[in-house]
């Protein structure tokens, strides 16, 4: 039995040995009452009222960190509760006592030892039917009645004084012992988060960044067939978000998105595709290096970029030229038109952002390594997973290894990009697309997944504030993502799953309530056939689909997703490819 389901029934079980004890008092005779006890029951009833209070206070401080306010009134109003014996609360205080869990065990341990000697020698009625736990039956069958319990009969108390008084002493011991435990974990957690990397604070830049780059791309497509472009966002897993201590590195690399221009065949002037790195400018210290810049390079000539195409250097990655010497880059007011400019002769384009002016500058070439090629097709998730494309007559399929990746991929991504106008709230695998070479070979670049995002049909009005998330659809950006990754885990579709089960009915930008109503089944039916990775990520998104307190933009509350939802993931990954992060 755990310490904290031992915590439950001595809360439960004091009330009423107390009661019971009071009980046997009231009911002795006044000689009997004089000879054996005189007055001192009384004061032992009371030093037993005492270290209820305290145990019960103790109790509530222990579990309040760990706890949703709905939680822990649950558990103070029923002691004997399956929150008490939920395995979840347990690794939830194995975490917060850190070392200092086993001797809590063993604290418990000796106050469930006490609870039984003492309801030992009190001839209380106990559930015949509940025998796994002495204290346990005793609470089933005396039930509290209007905050008093009533017994039927007259208790009979077969302890000496000097037995009781022993009992107590302990009591009071185990209960100082409990909160030194209490408060020194306090004390530890304060440290613990001031060394904690802060895991919501960067995805909370990487948020606002994002943002900022979605604006700005709008404001830039000045052209006429403005309608005609699409812009879908690469997304990345950003490991060095991850590392900590010497892991991390110094400086810590600027941000970087990757994103994809794509027009449609309607556009009168069409430049078809063109993949761009842009680079964000940004004087956080949390992203920038606070060290002395770099030496000076050497540069014989001043340059700025106009019509003529850039000079070579300019095919450096922008971040490492020191800020003294970089070329200065112009500002885009036509990307459309700028993207004409060099579309035809490299792979990939260079494009700067200043994260407070808000000014996208460029452009310049740099190195890609994607084939050009005139056209590009693309398939989306749902499809690899539903009906994958075929390569020398055989379906292909995605790998363990491919699906690993992804689903650490897709779970930090959703984190990175929540509350952007990237990243929906209702998404699927349809949403998230790859590149597929048109050379026949159905060749699908399963390291790049894209978020299709079409830009343009959000420009009606940019000054117009986004709508206001009812609770409905608060979190359906975790549901999403929990249905993802069952998919990806079993390589099979949600509609697949729900057609196997004999349902049918459309569940893409559907009802997410019905949507979540698939998942609960799925990831109960399978639960013993999901890894512990999978299983803590789904459990997490689902419990937060279903909680009304929660919100990613709650910058603790998006750290917690980030350690239940992509850290186990991500630690999976790497066993699974045998290397570890950094």
């Amino acid at each position: 039995m755990s310490g904290i389901e031992v915590a439950g029934l001595t809360l439960g079980a004091l009330p009423l040995l107390i009661s019971a004890i009071e009980s046997y008092n009231e009911g002795l005779d006044p000689i009997k009452s004089f000879i054996r006890w005189e007055r001192e029951l009384p004061q032992l009833i009371r030093k037993l009222r005492n270290e209820h209070v305290h145990f019960a206070q103790t109790m509530r401080l222990l579990l309040e960190p760990i706890t949703t306010e709905f939680e822990l009134a649950d558990m103070l109003a029923e002691p004997a509760g399956p929150l008490w014996k939920d395995h979840r609360m347990v690794n939830k205080l194995q975490d917060k006592l850190q070392e200092s869990f086993g001797a809590y065990q063993n604290t418990m341990a000796d106050v469930d030892r006490i609870m039984k000697k003492i309801a030992g020698k009190l001839d209380l009625e106990r559930a015949s039917e509940l025998t796994r736990n002495d204290l346990e039956a005793i609470i089933a069958a005396n039930p509290r009645k209007n905050d008093n319990f009533e017994f039927r009969k007259r208790l009979k108390f077969g302890m000496s004084k000097k037995t009781i008084k022993a009992l107590l002493g302990e009591l009071a011991d185990c209960n100082k012992e409990l909160e030194r435990f209490t408060d020194r974990s306090d004390k530890f957690e304060t440290i613990r988060k001031s060394a904690k990397p802060s895991f919501g604070s960067r995805f909370q830049k990487i948020q606002e960044l994002a943002r900022d780059l979605h604006s700005t791309i709008l404001s830039s497509w000045s052209c006429s067939c403005r309608p005609y472009h699409t812009t879908s966002l690469q997304l990345e897993q950003r490991e060095a978000l991850y590392l900590t201590g010497s892991k991390r590195p110094k400086p810590l690399s600027k941000v970087c998105f990757t994103v994809s221009f794509t027009t449609s065949s309607n556009d009168p002037h069409p430049w078809t595709w063109q993949d761009a790195k842009i680079h964000i400018e940004d004087e956080d210290p949390c992203f920038t290096p606070t060290e002395t810049p770099p030496a000076r390079l050497k540069m014989t000539k001043s340059v700025s970029f106009g019509d003529k195409p850039p000079p070579p250097y300019s095919l450096m990655d922008p971040s490492s030229v020191p800020p003294q010497t970089k070329p200065t880059l112009q500002e885009i007011r036509d990307l459309c038109a700028s993207i004409q400019q060099l579309h035809r002769c490299t792979p990939c384009i260079g494009l700067s952002l200043n994260s407070k002016s808000k000014l996208l500058r460029g452009i310049y070439p740099i190195d890609g390594d994607r084939p050009s090629v005139a056209t590009r097709h693309a398939v989306s998730l749902g499809e690899l997973l539903s009906k994958p494309p075929l390569i020398n007559g055989r379906p292909a399929k995605l790998s363990k290894k491919e699906r690993y990746f992804l689903a650490v991929t897709l779970a930090s991504s959703a984190l990175q990009l929540c509350s952007t106008p990237w990243f929906p709230d209702q998404w699927s695998v349809r949403d998230i697309v790859f590149q597929q070479n048109s050379s026949g070979h159905c060749l699908v670049d399963i390291d790049r997944p894209y978020v299709a995002s079409k830009l343009a049909e959000q420009t009606a009005d940019l000054k117009t504030p986004p709508k206001t998330r009812g609770f409905q659809n608060k979190n359906t950006i975790l549901l999403a993502l929990a249905v993802t990754l069952l998919e990806l885990y079993f390589g099979m579709s949600a509609e697949q799953r729900q057609a196997a089960d004999g349902t049918h009915g459309e569940l893409v930008n559907g009802d997410p309530w019905q949507l979540c109503a698939l998942a609960y089944d799925w990831a109960e039916t399978e639960q013993e056939n999901l890894s512990a990775a999978f299983s803590s990520a789904v459990n997490h998104c689902l419990r937060s689909f279903s909680d009304p307190s929660s919100s990613l933009k709650d910058k603790e509350f998006l750290q917690a997703a980030v350690e239940s939802i992509v850290l186990p993931l991500q630690d999976e990954l790497y066993q699974f490819l045998g290397r570890t992060l950094g």
